[in-house]
């Protein structure tokens, strides 16, 4: 009996042995591993008809595929899903090779299911599946509607009224987009002229947290993106979020000297602002405006916003003194510094505020004026007295806001 449970001890002592030097062998080098994988995300913008903002998609991949031959490469692994049409994408890798770009691709997608959870779940779970990386990011184009649910547009976003110089009172009419010059279009998340290929941000914070790709930062190339409600939703799907409070000309983010500081596993945010804010200040039309949002900061920002909201009520009669930083004839998309500063009037609980939003707004730059597409005439162009980087819907008396803003987790936390 004593032989057999030597035997016994035995076996065990050296089966361990075995299963620890085998996993010595295979000990896995992290330095092998793939540092970074960034999703280029370019779902159609456009209607069935109507290509939206495909040409200037595919100008942003030629600028940071020139970006990538200038620098002899990439520091990680670079994806691209790419709808061609309203039917049909394709996810493929941008690899360098012998001093070219080539294309691989990974998979064909038909439909539009993309603009669901479970859709864009299914691509950011093929980006894993075949470049897995120790951090993942996100770079989004198209338009945007910032934190707008797309069911509240009773029509389309880019049909929304648009203010006229020319009449007087409230008189509105709607401006095609084409009816602009080229220099002077801008991006409205998804398609802004048919919303069967719009997206809500609950979808995309949902397809990420099911998917497990959290963002080391997700860049939105649209307009209208810098909210605090998109911020908040996205807390615990992306470390930082780099958007606009306003809205981005249709030719984007100029990649080509942004490129550089995207492609890291230690993005460089200032720089990315930075390069933003000198590369429109020397623009056709000099306006731009860009935030790096520290997302994982936005809970103590709640906080304190639900105290303010306990104690004080905004004055309706002080709203045409908050900074407005779009171009709707009735505003959706307020600054929020401003905002605060016209609603809360306990000096101590400003302070506590400010001090929460500098935690959340880590860089941030405008240019003295900035663009909208909405307005006509000679009234494209708006000042920008005060601008703290991230806005706010609360005092809207847009019906879309109205009929959203109550369903944002921003709202529900802060009231």
């Amino acid at each position: 009996m004593k032989h057999r449970i030597f035997l016994f001890l035995f076996a065990c002592v050296s089966m361990l042995s075995l299963v620890l030097t085998s996993c010595s062998d295979d000990s896995v080098d992290v330095n092998t591993i793939n540092k970074q994988t960034i999703l280029i995300f370019m779902p159609w913008s456009g209607s069935q008809s109507g290509v939206g903002l495909y040409n200037e998609l595919k100008e942003n991949l030629d600028s940071i595929e020139s970006a990538i031959v200038d620098e002899k490469g990439m520091n990680g692994r670079v994806l691209v899903f790419l709808s061609k049409s309203s039917q049909s994408s394709s996810l493929y890798e941008i690899t360098y090779e012998n001093g070219q770009i080539e294309h691989h691709t990974i998979k064909e997608y038909t439909g539009n299911e993309y603009d669901t959870t479970q859709g864009m779940a299914e691509v950011f779970s093929d980006v894993q599946q075949n470049a897995y990386a120790l951090n993942y990011a996100l770079i989004v184009g198209g338009h945007g509607t910032g934190w707008t649910y797309k069911s509240d547009w009773s029509r389309s976003a880019s049909s929304a009224k648009r203010f006229s110089p020319s009449t007087t009172g409230t008189g509105a009419y709607p401006v095609p987009d084409d009816a602009l010059p080229t220099f002077t279009t801008t991006r409205f998340f998804g398609s802004a002229s048919d919303m069967n290929y719009a997206f809500d941000i609950p979808d995309l914070a949902a397809a990420l947290r099911q998917s497990g790709m959290k963002a080391q930062y997700i860049l939105f190339d649209d307009c209208y993106m810098a909210n605090i409600e998109v911020a908040y939703e996205l807390r615990d799907v992306t470390n930082y979020l780099i958007a606009s409070t306003s809205e981005v000309m249709a030719m984007g983010m100029p990649y080509y000297s942004l490129w550089n500081y995207l492609d890291n596993s230690t993005p460089r945010y200032e720089s990315i602002v930075n390069g933003f804010h000198s590369f429109y200040s020397n623009y056709t039309v000099p306006c731009g405006a860009l935030s790096a949002i520290d997302c994982r900061k936005v809970d103590q920002l709640a906080t304190v916003m639900k105290e303010i909201n306990k104690n004080y009520t905004f004055d309706e009669s002080q709203r045409d003194s908050v900074q407005v930083l779009d171009g709707y004839n009735t505003p959706i998309f307020y600054d929020m510094g401003s905002y605060v500063d016209h609603l809360c009037k306990n000096a101590n609980l400003k302070s506590a505020f400010h001090s929460a939003l500098d935690e959340v707004v880590k860089y941030k730059a405008t240019t003295p004026t900035l663009f909208t597409a909405l307005y006509r005439g000679n009234e494209h162009q708006f000042e920008v007295k005060s601008f703290s980087g991230i806005t706010i819907s609360d005092p809207s008396l847009n019906s879309v806001a109205i009929r959203g803003r109550e369903k944002t987790a921003w709202w529900k936390q802060t009231h």
